[in-house]
């Protein structure tokens, strides 16, 4: 009998198993009946059970009211169960508790969409806090009933579907690659790097007639910008973490249980961090720094130093340099910092020491800005550049404005943005049908004054006249 069903009897005195006209029972039932409504889903009630440990009592033809009361206090309170996992507990003082186990994924996704078919619409936090569960658990059962067409998402919530399905097999569909998306973006900064980042993802927005929303974590976490950005409705999401979130199984978890589909921008997560269900698009600045030190070597520099900055980047422009030094056999000693500060005159100064006391004849800088400064710095010390002291900018926002035009590793960023758009439209539209991918993209060099070919002090092709 459906729960309705059963407090209409006790109020009539009409089969009831316990046989209340009035009392904390009826009561109790009657304040618990609209969460019981929304839990229960339609079913029915199975049973009305007291626990194991209780006999069951039997009642004379005369039942109580009023107060319910215990033959033996010690016996515990009597409780009510249902197989929806809702509880409700009555104790010798009439005193009524209510509680529920976490519900599961089918019947809370018919809890919402009873409630969206009830009222037209559903919040995803009121309904989280009936329900039990998180906002972010609701918003993953919201996805599938918009997957399958029966809600349409939007701020906060989910609606009735925007459109009916056709009455008639013969009618013609929507073609799956006219279909439009709101694509959420949250990158770390709004600088000239990922400026360059949107634009590309922009094209790809404009291209399929998509909405693009921004948000900048300034790296810090990022949560709380995706929490808005799936509040807003957003189909899918272009992250840019912090890269300790990209490390473990355990950081990374938020982002595995995000409810819509996601692709990593500039970023390569570790295999520990469990993300191998996620496309990633990324430049590889790894493979970058071995065409700056290749380009070093064929001018005939073999002690060749390094200045990085210490930001994400610089951990892949670090191991490019190791790579390097083994494949182009450079020798040890020349002074290598990758966590440097930026605009840190001393500690320029003091790396020119090291650079000038070891013979070293060429750094790679990073950012460009580094690499600006610290060509300043040279040149104040009466050095010249590139003839004593040859230098390569990572990242070529200003390197071509610098007062001796500076060779860069220019990253592919509007192409990473672009591609990485085209991969999440791509996964939206195809579904469980897609692919995984991880794209890495290989920076240019361009080729400028700080680096112009040198007169080489030894012969290339003899290794014992190599510094």
């Amino acid at each position: 009998m459906r729960l309705g069903g059963v407090l209409s009897r006790r109020r009539e005195g009409r089969d009831c198993p316990l046989g209340w006209r009035s009392g904390p029972l009826a009561e109790a039932l009657s304040r618990t009946l609209g969460i019981a409504r929304l839990l229960l889903l339609g079913q029915r009630i199975h049973s009305v059970t007291c626990p194991a440990r209780r006999p069951r009592r039997r009642w004379g033809t005369h039942p109580p009211t009023g107060r319910l009361q215990h033959r033996n206090a010690a016996a515990g309170p009597l409780v009510l169960s249902w197989p929806c996992a809702l509880q409700c507990s009555i104790d010798g003082d009439g005193r009524v508790g209510v509680g529920a186990d976490p519900v599961s994924s089918p019947l809370r996704q018919e809890a919402i969409l009873r409630e969206v078919r009830l009222n037209g619409s559903v919040n995803v936090t009121r309904i989280a806090a009936e329900l039990g569960v998180s906002a972010m658990t609701v918003r993953r059962d919201i996805a599938v009933l918009a997957h399958h067409g029966l809600v349409t998402r939007v701020y906060g919530g989910a609606i009735l579907p925007r459109t009916k399905p056709a009455l008639r097999s013969n009618v013609p569909t929507v073609p799956e690659r006219s279909r439009t998306f709101v694509l959420g973006m949250v990158v770390p900064r709004r600088s000239a790097y990922y400026r360059e980042v949107i634009g590309g993802v922009q094209v790809v927005a404009q291209g399929t007639g998509s909405r693009l929303m921004l948000g900048v974590s300034a790296y810090g976490d990022e949560r709380p910008q995706v929490e808005d950005m799936l509040n807003a409705g957003v189909d899918g999401l272009l992250l840019t973490p912090r890269p300790d979130t990209l490390r473990s199984a355990e950081e990374a978890a938020w982002i595995r249980e995000l409810p819509v589909p996601v692709v990593i921008v500039e970023r390569r997560p570790e295999p520990a961090a469990g993300l191998d269900q996620l496309d990633r698009v990324a430049s590889d600045h790894a493979r970058g720094t071995v065409q700056a030190l290749r380009h070093l070597v064929e001018l005939g520099h073999r002690r060749v130093g390094l200045l990085a900055s210490a930001t994400p980047t610089a951990v892949w422009i670090s191991r490019g340099f190791d790579i390097s030094r083994a494949i182009f056999t450079l020798p040890a000693g020349a002074p290598c910092v990758a966590d440097h500060v930026a605009y840190d005159f001393a500690a320029v100064d003091t790396f020119i020491d090291a650079l000038v006391s070891t013979g070293t004849t060429a750094v790679v800088a990073h950012p460009d800005e580094q690499a600006a400064l610290l060509v300043q710095r040279v040149r104040a010390r009466g050095l010249a550049v590139p003839d004593d002291l040859a230098v390569i900018a990572y990242d070529d926002d200003l390197a071509s404005l610098a007062e001796i035009p500076l060779t860069a590793v220019a990253p592919a960023r509007h192409a990473v943005g672009r591609l990485a758009a085209t991969r999440l439209v791509q996964r939206l539209r195809e579904g469980s049908r897609h692919v995984v991918q991880e794209s890495l993209l290989l920076p240019c060099l361009a080729v400028r004054a700080s680096t112009s070919r040198r007169s080489l002090p030894f012969d290339m092709s003899d290794p014992s006249t190599a510094a």
